[in-house]
């Protein structure tokens, strides 16, 4: 096993993360995260009211929040370390394939809106869109769809 260090430096030797760690991993963050997005709401008191639900502006407002408790929950690690919350807990981390270096812009704007797509499974017709994101780590490379896009592979790491 090897370490974690700042600034895209996980190992190219590193082994690749089981689909398991990476289930745990994800479904980790997708109860921390709209965790604190709730939290937020309540703090901000964006639907407070039924005069709230007049408009849709709402929608607007907790999309919003929602970006910034991804951001805040896991932001400053995925430049720091490559890692989500549920990823340092699971011992994983996001590297480079073929040993290339990713930038946290293609973490962020690449990766994460992926993690917002999950949400889509209640919606039948938008269901294939995460479905056949995640479908994919049954690949060789274990690989999903987000990852191919950014350049990314989750390998298992020890955390610092």
């Amino acid at each position: 096993m090897t370490s974690v260090t700042p600034m895209n430096s996980v190992p190219q030797s590193a082994p690749l993360a089981s689909r398991g760690r990476r289930l745990l991993a994800t479904a980790i963050d997708a109860i921390l995260v709209p965790t604190v997005t709730l939290l937020l709401v309540m703090l901000t008191g964006v639907v407070e009211d039924a005069e709230d639900y007049v408009d849709n502006a709402w929608i607007l407002h907790v999309l919003l929040l929602a970006i910034g408790s991804y951001l805040l929950l896991n932001g400053y690690t995925l430049w720091r370390t490559r890692q989500t919350l549920g990823k340092r807990i699971m011992g994983i981390a996001l590297a480079g394939a073929a040993g290339a270096a990713v930038s946290w812009w293609r973490l962020v704007v690449v990766r994460a809106p992926f993690f917002a797509l999950m949400y889509l499974l209640l919606v039948p017709p938008l269901a294939l869109v995460p479905l056949i994101d995640h479908l994919m780590i049954f690949g060789k490379r274990r690989r999903c769809l987000h990852d191919r896009l950014a350049g990314t592979e989750v390998v298992r790491v020890v955390s610092t």
